[in-house]
């Protein structure tokens, strides 16, 4: 489907995408070249950045990463329909970097919803001797809030149902849309000798239904080659180039 965002009215612009007003009921999404992750300095001071999923901070624009990220979000979209799961997925127009999608609303003031299935990045850092680094979990699920400033605090499922941010059944939903995505996604990426460490997802509600939202690419999942305790763990542009030719091989 061929798409333009010319003489559209520019609604938000995020980190690595902005968001247009199509029509009442749709939105169009434009994805950019940013990565996200931390600004840091090493022993020396020197400043360099380090790619995280869970970064909140943007980093050097990389040429293509955008329309690489959207030919992921693409093909896991059209996986997750095909799977029953339900998302706010409707187009892509690959060569213009844009997504079609329903509008809709997001959770609470914003969530994110984390699937982890080994120990790694942040998780280590807020538990420091609890877990070691490449443990597996078992259906370990988190929330946590977008809120750059407070760097997306976690946030329970007790909380969260207490400030009337979402109810127990939408929150069960939740998770369990989140976990069967992210199962669609470790399958596939076992195909192909690689291993969902953690990804993160985003949700909404279109028409009254608990949706996945946003995007999935390199820049919302690690991956790790091969067996994690032993892995190298792929930078953004190395997943992006992998899911790509995933996407158009098959």
């Amino acid at each position: 489907m061929k798409l333009s965002k010319d003489n559209l009215q520019k609604i938000y612009e995020g980190k690595t995408k902005d968001v247009y007003q199509y029509s009442d009921d749709k939105i169009l999404l434009y994805t950019k070249d940013e990565t996200t992750g931390w600004w840091k300095n090493d022993s020396l001071g020197n400043r360099y950045f380090e790619e995280d999923p869970g970064g909140n901070e943007v980093g050097p624009a990389v040429a293509g990463m955008g329309q690489k990220n959207l030919i992921s979000s693409d093909y896991y979209f059209k996986k997750f329909v095909e799977a029953g799961i339900p998302t706010h997925y409707i187009s892509c127009d690959i060569d213009e970097n844009l997504m079609l999608v329903k509008l809709g609303k997001v959770l609470g003031q914003g969530l994110e919803c984390i699937i982890r299935f080994y120990a790694m990045g942040s998780l280590l850092r807020r538990f420091p001797g609890e877990y070691t680094e490449g443990q597996p979990l078992n259906d370990f699920f988190e929330t946590t809030l977008k809120s750059d400033a407070d760097n997306d605090p976690p946030i329970t499922k007790e909380e969260l149902v207490s400030k009337e941010m979402i109810t127990e059944s939408q929150y069960d939903n939740m998770r369990k849309i989140c976990h069967d995505a992210a199962t669609v996604i470790q399958r596939d990426l076992k195909e192909a000798n690689l291993t969902l460490v953690d990804i993160k997802f985003e949700v909404g509600i279109t028409h009254g239904e608990i949706v996945l939202i946003d995007e999935v690419s390199a820049g919302v999942m690690r991956v790790a080659k091969g067996d994690v305790s032993t892995a190298h763990i792929l930078n953004e542009d190395q997943l992006a180039e992998i899911l790509v030719a995933r996407a158009t091989s098959l």
